[in-house]
């Protein structure tokens, strides 16, 4: 299905601004997680936010979320500038509504599975609410998508951002028949498959295959498949995967069976990783004081596992015109 006009224009409008297109896939393909209550943390009267955050030794540091423009108030309602003013649940302005990003951990989870799981969807809830906050913004995130649409969506938005950002003239076409490429046209054993996404310059050459996949784990016999005749018969077109996987981020990086991998937003997973393996009463006010800290420290991350972006993506493919 075609993308509509009002989510062309996001990505039009911020093709050249990768932590921009992140966010902007991100917010439409958006998956809510059934914890983002536990950013309602229950504070005594005359505590502060990082007194209490000590207290019941969570792993999230609450000025990530304040630095993203949300506002805390106390059960009583009064804005939290410093001290409580009652006892009980804080609530937070707009409403926190964070991603589902780790399927290894159950709603269910308690103790310091639990600890991990919401901390890191609140680390990354920050990063892409500042990320859209200082950008101006506006995305109508989705309530409910299905694993297929969600996977659907992800990949028209990738297809679309590749045409318009590769030359005049290139193509990104979706689901050609595997029969339809030179070198395998004539093969017995190709069968009725289909390619995800090719690349195909303006003279006509297949520079690429790719394929697009939110969560890694989903298809891959399928995909192994479309692989097989490819790399037999074509050896000489590069297999890459773009991805929005998180829990096996680290895991695509080093063992994906593609040429190479592009990840949408490997500063964030990065940041995701750091904050899911901050030790049990370790505290993360002083690993990472500030969001930049933490921002930072997933932009280290992902430079040691080699993530790339898909702004990487692009460069790649366009370099490849330059190929003989």
């Amino acid at each position: 299905m075609p993308l509509s006009s009002d989510k062309q224009g996001l990505v039009k409008e911020h093709l050249t601004d990768a932590e921009a297109i992140s966010a902007v896939f991100f917010g439409l393909c958006w998956s809510d997680s059934k914890l983002a209550h536990s950013a309602n943390i229950n504070l005594d009267k005359n505590e502060t936010l990082e007194e209490a955050v000590r207290r019941h030794n969570l792993g999230w540091n609450p000025i990530w979320l304040t630095s993203a423009g949300y506002t805390a108030y106390d059960s009583a309602g009064t804005l939290i500038e410093d001290n409580s003013h009652a006892a009980g649940p804080v609530t937070w302005t707009p409403e926190v509504r964070t991603f589902r990003l780790d399927d290894k951990v159950k709603d269910s989870e308690q103790g310091h599975g639990h600890r991990r799981r919401t901390s890191a969807e609140l680390a990354v809830l920050s990063l892409w609410t500042h990320a859209v906050a200082t950008r101006g913004i506006t995305i109508d995130r989705p309530l409910e998508l299905t694993p297929n649409a969600r996977g659907a969506l992800f990949r028209d938005l990738l297809i679309y951002f590749l045409q318009n950002s590769l030359p005049s003239g290139w193509q990104v076409r979706h689901e050609v028949p595997l029969t339809h490429i030179r070198g395998l046209h004539m093969r017995r054993d190709v069968g009725a498959r289909k390619s995800d996404i090719l690349i195909i310059d303006d003279g006509g050459r297949l520079v690429a295959a790719l394929s697009s996949k939110w969560s890694w784990r989903s298809d891959r016999g399928t995909e192994a498949a479309q692989m097989v005749p490819l790399t037999r018969y074509r050896p000489d077109v590069p297999y890459a995967l773009a991805t929005a996987e998180f829990p096996r981020a680290e895991k695509v990086a080093r063992e994906s069976i593609e040429d190479r991998t592009y990840h949408l937003c490997p500063g964030w997973v990065g940041s995701w990783m750091a904050v899911n393996e901050l030790p049990a009463g370790a505290s993360p006010l002083e690993r990472w004081p500030s969001l930049e800290a933490l921002r930072l420290a997933g932009i280290s991350r992902a430079q040691t596992l080699a993530l790339h972006g898909l702004d990487t993506l692009v460069d790649d493919l366009r370099n490849s015109g330059d190929i003989l």
